[in-house]
């Protein structure tokens, strides 16, 4: 196991009171540390295509898993031996079947699992077996009114109930994401309206080719669960959605931001019809804010979440890529804004991150090993 030190700075934060009078770190002065860890592969060939987006981590933090959805294997790694642990392999049809490339996933107590693909969804063990079958059509869905041709882009159960699945939901085309929650039982929808989001129309495009739509692009949704709430996110806009799942009250909840965006500002035409446009359009885009989910720190009661500006230089007379600007923001336990500071020795755009042990984690692929780089604020 190789633990490198890379760098200790001492941050000036812009700071923003939130109205909170509980103890906590101040924000406003601290020491960033980051080192990296490498995980012990165990001479296995682990599966780091896509950075570990397909992945989860225990409710104790002590593992993360991460989901081959080509090989439709799930790999086990223990975070605090940083050492590989274990492949599970499963089936793609029958009884136990996955389906083709399941994209969702969520780690559940009683080392089971929620495993989905637009075929297949279920609650599965470690040993391949699916235990609980949570599989819909979307047009056989009853309850609220769902416009035709939406399929589901998120899923997460609902811990309170592992039947029904809270869901973002999209369209190919130009109709807005639908966050709700489907009973899978009951064969349900319910529609949470999000009316605050719908300024992320202005940011689709579609790239038509004699009138038939080529490529289209669209918002990033982030949906998780932590600290017993549901948090709705996306790409564009540092505002969040969250349900409590105490009360079941769905708020809206804007970032009032100072050194930083609050928004992107590009504005780009609706419709293109070459594909040069279209991906000018998409860089210059990239290239202006960026917001990552936030991720619970536990330990010191607080969100973390990214944003950056993507950063291209010219070479050859093209465009490529160039790292990136990022900063590091804080937020309360309400989602009230502590602190947004950029980090000068930090230059990637932050991939697959978490929190633990009161340090954010972000995965990072050295020469095909699993490493991490990790941040300690104190």
């Amino acid at each position: 196991m190789k633990r490198t030190l890379l760098a200790f700075i001492i941050l000036n934060l812009f700071w923003n009171c939130a109205p909170s009078s509980e103890k906590r770190m101040d924000y406003s002065q601290i020491t960033l540390s980051m080192d990296t860890v490498m995980v012990d592969s165990k001479d296995e060939i682990l599966f780091l295509k896509g950075d570990l987006m397909i992945s989860d981590l225990s409710a104790d933090n002590q593992y993360l898993y991460y989901l081959n959805p080509m090989g439709l294997t799930l790999e086990i790694v223990d975070l605090n031996q940083l050492e590989f642990v274990r492949r599970i392999s499963y089936e793609e049809e029958g009884p136990n079947g996955l389906g083709r490339f399941p994209m969702q996933f969520q780690v559940l107590q009683d080392e089971q699992v929620f495993i989905g693909s637009f075929t297949h969804r279920g609650i599965f063990d470690l040993e391949g077996v699916k235990v609980k079958d949570l599989n819909f059509k979307m047009d056989e869905l009853r309850g609220d009114d769902m416009p035709p041709g939406y399929v589901e882009k998120s899923l997460r159960t609902d811990p309170r109930d592992q039947y029904k699945l809270f869901s973002v939901l999209n369209v190919w085309g130009d109709g807005l994401s639908l966050f709700g929650l489907i009973d899978t039982q009951k064969k349900t929808f319910q529609d949470l309206p999000i009316p605050e989001f719908d300024y992320l129309a202005e940011f689709r495009m579609i790239f038509s080719d004699g009138g038939n739509t080529r490529a289209i692009l669209g918002e990033e949704m982030g949906l998780t669960e932590s600290n017993n709430k549901i948090i709705l996110s996306n790409n564009i806009g540092s505002d969040l959605y969250v349900l409590d799942l105490d009360t079941e009250i769905l708020k809206h909840k804007p970032i009032a931001h100072q050194a930083i965006p609050s928004r992107k500002f590009l504005k780009i035409p609706p419709i293109v019809e070459s594909m040069e446009e279209f991906q000018e359009h998409i860089r210059k885009l990239r290239e202006d804010i960026n917001f990552t989910p936030p991720v619970w720190d536990k330990e010191n009661q607080v969100y973390y979440r990214f944003a950056y500006f993507k950063k291209n230089k010219e070479l050859d007379g093209k465009q490529v890529p160039d790292g990136a600007e990022v900063f590091l923001i804080v937020l309360d336990k309400d989602f009230y804004l502590i602190s947004e500071t950029p980090l000068e020795t930090f230059t990637k755009i932050p991939s697959r991150h978490f929190v633990k042990d009161g340090k954010i984690w972000i995965f990072e692929n050295m020469e095909d090993e699993m490493g991490f780089v990790r941040l300690t604020l104190r």
